[in-house]
């Protein structure tokens, strides 16, 4: 889902902050090997192991 400022009806465009490639709607970077990929995985893995609990 789209991110606004605002009130505006124009979306956001979100930037990978290691490559500064557009970044895809589901989050992920488009760019093979990118590290952003990677760190969204190790983070959705910590997540699944504190919420296990």
């Amino acid at each position: 889902m789209p991110k606004f400022i605002g009130d505006s009806k124009v979306p956001v465009m979100e930037f990978c902050e290691y490559c500064w490639e557009v970044l895809n709607e589901d989050g992920t970077c488009p760019t093979k090997g990118c590290i952003h990929n990677d760190l969204m995985e190790l983070e959705k893995d910590d997540a699944d192991v504190t919420s296990q609990a």
